[in-house]
């Protein structure tokens, strides 16, 4: 008895030595990532926020100013259109958001040549987007391609100046932004829409489900974190994404109709010399960012912990 009560003794100890070593094994292997984030996050941050607090004259040594850069990108109107053009951007996020999960549930439906399609989404996100800048330049150019085309069917007043126009440029580089990041959209989805029984499906169409039925009742309750996440993809790189699409396309213009807050860092830094107003501008803008991103993802756990409860 003696012996037997040992070796259960033994047996049950190994599985609570195993348990007792499963945190610092899980610590090991979450340090490498914790110590880059610090490292290629956190540290220039952190370094950005001192550089926002100094004044600084080209290359003389900077001297410390306290708040005087927040002052000065609060009271500067370049600042306050790069913000608004932030937010008209912004306003476009419904059709970031429901264009590639249309496309995505036409493909899932397995639509005629949907894995042609798939590919032919998908190719534009794999191009460099100062590349896709280029290539758009040409073709929205007032000679270019499309005027052209628009002219030769008939529809010659919608033959603008695509680029250089005060109210069209804006529009004309978030379309071409769209066209360069919505395959990724389509992917994501059709990953999500993976996830989906198959028996759902196929009892909504012996029910008689139509397309929108399908993606409002079905698709679009059953994948929504992945639609949370997309949202907030999307957000990230409408604020922070685009600098090289607008470098290559409108730098900025015409004026300032096509300046957004990360394009105005760039100008202020690298042209104008004043890293410290740069680098208050890009804190200014990170906050903008977190705090749209934080309600977008407070919101989905809130209805994740309503569906759980």
């Amino acid at each position: 008895m003696t012996s037997q009560t040992a070796s259960r003794q033994t047996i049950g100890a190994a599985p609570r030595r195993k348990r007792r070593g499963l945190p610092w094994l899980a610590i090991a292997l979450i340090l490498p990532g914790v110590a880059l984030v610090l490292l290629f996050k956190l540290v220039p941050l952190i370094h950005a926020f001192w550089l926002s607090l100094l004044r600084t004259r080209g290359f003389e040594d900077p001297t410390f100013g306290g708040m005087r850069n927040y002052v000065s990108a609060w009271n500067d109107p370049a600042v306050a259109q790069a913000f608004r053009n932030a937010i008209m951007v912004f306003l476009t996020l419904p059709v970031w958001v429901f264009l590639p999960l249309v496309i995505a549930l036409l493909l899932f439906q397995r639509t005629p040549g949907w894995k042609i399609f798939r590919a032919v989404y998908f190719l534009p996100y794999m191009i460099a987007p100062v590349v896709v800048g280029i290539m758009f330049r040409q073709i929205l150019a007032p000679q270019g391609p499309l005027n052209a085309l628009l002219i030769n069917i008939g529809l010659s007043p919608l033959a603008i100046e695509w680029l250089n126009g005060p109210n069209s440029a804006l529009f004309s580089l978030t379309a071409v932004a769209l066209w360069a990041f919505f395959g990724l959209g389509v992917l994501t989805y059709l990953s999500g829409l993976a996830t989906v029984p198959q028996d759902v499906v196929e009892a909504a169409r012996l029910d008689g489900a139509g397309f929108f039925r399908m993606m409002f009742s079905i698709a679009m309750p059953l994948i929504k974190p992945v639609i949370g996440y997309w949202t907030v993809l999307c957000m990230s790189s409408m604020l922070i994404w685009m600098f090289p699409l607008i470098y290559a396309l409108t730098r900025g213009g015409p004026g300032s109709a096509t300046m957004l807050p990360e394009y105005l860092v760039f100008t202020t830094t690298f042209e104008f010399m004043n890293r410290g107003k740069g680098a208050a501008i890009g804190m200014a803008l990170f906050v903008f960012a977190a705090i749209v991103s934080a309600f977008v993802v407070r919101r989905m756990y809130q209805e994740g912990k309503g569906r759980s409860s």
